[in-house]
C-alpha cells in the first residue's frame, strides 16, 4: 500500500508541474504575441518614417538652390559710416581692402568675413539695394554691415537698423 501511495503522490506531483508549465506555457505565448505585434507596429513606423525621410530627400534636392539662398540670408544690424578717423583708422579714405572709399561699399563684421563674406562679393539689403564689400568692421562688431556714406549727417540720420541681408552668388 505504500507503493500505492508513493504512486499516487508521483502522479499528483506530476499533474501539478504539467499544470504549471501549461500555465508558464500560456504566459509565455501571451508576451511572444505582444512582442510580435509590438515588432509590427515600430516596422509600420519605420515604413512611414522612410516615406517621409524620402520626400524630405526629394524636397531638398529639387530645392537645393533655394535652401541654399535662405542659408546666405540673415538679420543683421545695418549702421552707416562716413570717412571720419573717430569712425574708421588714421586713413578714412582707404578701406581695409586697401581701395579708396566710394559709394557702393559696406563695411562687414569680421564674423561675417571668416563666413565668407569677403572683399569683392556683393550683398542685397532689403530696401537699399546692392553693395560691394569693401571694408571691415572693428573686431568688437558682430552679425553687422556698416554702408559708406560720404556725408556724416546722413550717416548718422541712418541710425541702427535690423535688416534683411544676403550674400550673393556673384
Amino acid at each position: 500500500m505504500t507503493s500505492r501511495v508513493a504512486v499516487s503522490f508521483t502522479l499528483l506531483v506530476l499533474i501539478a508541474v504539467l499544470i504549471l508549465t501549461q500555465r508558464t506555457v500560456s504566459n509565455l505565448t501571451g508576451a511572444v504575441e505582444a512582442s510580435c505585434t509590438r515588432i509590427a507596429q515600430l516596422e509600420q513606423s519605420l515604413l512611414e518614417e522612410r516615406a517621409k525621410i524620402a520626400v524630405l530627400n526629394k524636397f531638398v534636392m529639387t530645392n537645393h538652390e533655394t535652401i541654399r539662398g535662405m542659408q546666405r540670408r540673415k538679420v543683421l544690424t545695418v549702421t552707416a559710416y562716413s570717412p571720419r578717423p573717430e569712425e574708421t583708422n588714421e586713413d578714412p579714405f582707404t578701406t581695409a581692402s586697401n581701395r579708396p572709399v566710394r559709394p557702393g561699399i559696406v563695411a562687414v563684421s569680421r564674423d561675417l568675413f571668416d563666413e565668407g563674406w569677403v572683399f569683392g562679393r556683393k550683398v542685397y539689403i532689403k530696401g537699399m539695394g546692392v553693395f560691394t564689400i569693401d571694408d571691415l568692421m572693428h573686431a568688437r562688431k558682430r552679425n553687422q554691415v556698416d554702408i559708406f556714406m560720404f556725408e556724416t549727417a546722413k550717416a548718422r540720420d541712418f541710425g541702427l537698423q535690423k535688416l534683411e541681408v544676403y550674400l550673393l552668388d556673384t
